[in-house]
């Protein structure tokens, strides 16, 4: 068990394959993520951000506020020079996003790029590559931004930003792929909205930056232990879905792969008026995979304008229904590759306006994901609206 001061109460999940044992040094962290059992033999369970909006439908202001409150944490850090800002695909593509933005508002002036990674490399912009070892999807691409201050200056901060850290492993194998990138780094941040590393996390990024200052700051903090159940199999990885689409290229500008470092909105702003939503009119914002940023500014935006506003996103996350997972739907990815996709706590035929963003064409959204929404609306890669409704 990782040792964790002060002790705190610990609380048990008892889940089919086993049992997660969870220490918390705050108690009200708990608010901040639920429990589930997930389809994978390399881990089990599953911790469901109440704030992420990827498995949970939640509110954009309460969503941003939490990323307020993750990077005040940052504010007696020194940073004088360029930032550099990596989230992890899928999850924390949009908090990473967050993150730089928020920054960027706390430090104006400083020259700030925002990268994720991405399970979609894209010909002629491949850059690094390293592996995520607990993943359902273990492989990870960065490509290649435009030239910015931050991939060459030697003062540059590196901020990496996740939903959770356990080990600090994947975050020291991105570091290493960064340096061999040729990206130098003067001192590493890291941002994660719970951390049950014990302190691992920073001591994994030092072993990789010796001599290179590293902060970890996190909303909740604690540790946990799994005990197996030894009468029950471990579940197997869901196979291939047979491709009903081509294979998919991200396009050449497909932010956040390629980088953001302008923060407007306006793309956001003109979507509202062209949703033209009413007032407590209830609007449900779906992204699709990895393109979960521009919903969640278009669902800020929404809520900005008096809707009732909540933003959820497809995921290739299997997880197992139960208290935290009550409605699931699965379909055919639309990226062409044969990956299953999940839609989670979305019941079928929801009420209110429902409006998913792609960053495809809008006829690759799947025609099952259409028919257990029923109706909607459609915002393609191109920024068109185009309407739905299935009987």
């Amino acid at each position: 068990m990782l040792d964790i001061q002060p002790d705190p109460t610990c609380i048990s999940h008892r889940l089919g394959t086993g049992t997660l044992s969870l220490r918390l040094q705050d108690q009200d962290g708990k608010n901040l993520f639920k429990i589930a059992e997930r389809v994978n033999p390399k881990r089990s369970f599953l911790f469901v951000s109440t704030v992420l909006g990827r498995h949970i439908p939640v509110r954009p202001s309460g969503h941003f506020e939490a990323i307020r409150e993750l990077v005040s944490l940052t504010d007696q850090v020194r940073i004088p020079g360029p930032v550099l800002v990596v989230g992890y695909a899928e999850t924390a593509v949009g908090i990473g996003a967050a993150v730089a933005r928020e920054l960027a508002l706390r430090r104006p002036g400083h020259d700030i790029l925002y990268l994720s990674t991405t399970r979609h490399p894209v010909p002629g912009r491949e850059w690094l590559r390293f592996s995520e070892g607990h993943s359902h999807a273990t492989e990870h691409h960065v490509l290649r931004p435009d030239p910015h201050p931050s991939l060459t200056s030697p003062d540059t901060t590196l901020v990496l930003v996740d939903d959770e850290t356990t080990t600090g492993a994947t975050f020291a194998e991105l570091t290493t792929a960064l340096i061999g990138g040729g990206v130098r780094v003067a001192r590493v941040l890291l941002l994660t909205l719970t951390d049950w590393s014990g302190g691992e996390a920073a001591r994994a990024v030092s072993a990789a930056l010796p001599d290179v200052p590293v902060t970890s700051v996190s909303l909740v903090k604690g540790g946990w232990t799994w005990s197996p159940n030894p009468n029950v199999p471990l579940p197997s990885l869901p196979g291939r879905l047979e491709p009903i689409f081509p294979e998919w290229t991200a396009p050449q500008g497909a932010s956040p792969r390629n980088g953001i470092r302008d923060w407007s909105a306006s793309e956001a702003e003109r979507l509202t008026r062209l949703i033209s939503p009413k007032g407590g009119e209830p609007i449900l914002v779906i992204g699709s995979g990895e393109h979960v940023w521009a919903p969640m500014l278009l669902g800020e935006q929404l809520e900005l304008a008096g809707a009732d506003v909540r933003v959820v996103a497809t995921t290739r996350s299997p997880i197992l229904p139960g208290e935290v997972i009550r409605d699931k739907v699965i379909f055919p990815d639309h990226f062409g590759i044969g990956v299953p996709m999940y839609l989670h706590n979305v019941p079928a035929r929801p009420k209110g306006r429902v409006v998913v963003m792609t960053e495809t064409d809008a006829d690759r959204i799947c025609p099952a994901l259409r028919s257990h929404l029923g109706h909607g609306q459609i915002i393609d890669g191109s920024g068109q609206l185009t309407e739905f409704s299935e009987k």
